[in-house]
């Protein structure tokens, strides 16, 4: 899809903005203890909004909540053995459960103002994410608070799919 053809991205045909994205970067590892200031870093990053410097197949979002689950320690620690992920990347942005706004699309699966959740969902104000089968748009008439499916709700990735656990 060249161009964006066939992408329904809201009415803005060519959009030209360039944002200045803060993000939570891994500088150090902590291998003992908790991470603290001296291994987490907050940086800004500058970032195209334009559709067509977005990737085909890409999407670009507005973070509007994560996760930071206690598993996150464990992939700062520089350690591999016995961690069901890998390590994060040094000086790459942290990834973790979170929930988004899509403000741009290269993709036939989302569109503008899609509320979207993946589980590898880049720690910064503003990127750009692969519609992958990670990638999901929460149902915005189901009458649950966003804040709900990163906390209260369990969110479920099963077959490739999202599901939410309501029965608690």
């Amino acid at each position: 899809m060249a161009g964006g053809e066939g992408v329904d991205n809201g009415g803005d045909e060519n959009p030209t903005m360039v944002v200045e994205s803060p993000e939570w970067v891994l500088s150090v590892y902590a291998a003992a203890g908790v991470p603290t200031a001296d291994h987490l870093k907050l940086r800004t990053g500058t970032l195209s909004l334009d559709l067509h410097s977005i990737p085909d197949n890409h999407v670009a979002v507005k973070l509007l909540g994560v996760s930071v689950d206690p598993c996150l320690r464990g992939r700062m620690s520089g350690q591999e053995e016995g961690h069901y992920f890998s390590q994060f990347a040094l000086d790459e942005v942290i990834v973790t459960i979170g929930i988004g706004r899509v403000i741009q699309s290269r993709s036939s699966k989302f569109v503008k103002g899609n509320l979207v959740i993946s589980n590898f969902f880049p720690f910064s104000k503003d990127s750009i994410v692969a519609a992958a089968k990670f990638l999901r748009v929460i149902d915005q008439t189901a009458g649950v608070e966003i804040s709900a499916y990163l906390s209260t709700l369990d969110v479920i990735i099963k077959d490739n799919k999202a599901f939410v656990n309501e029965s608690q």
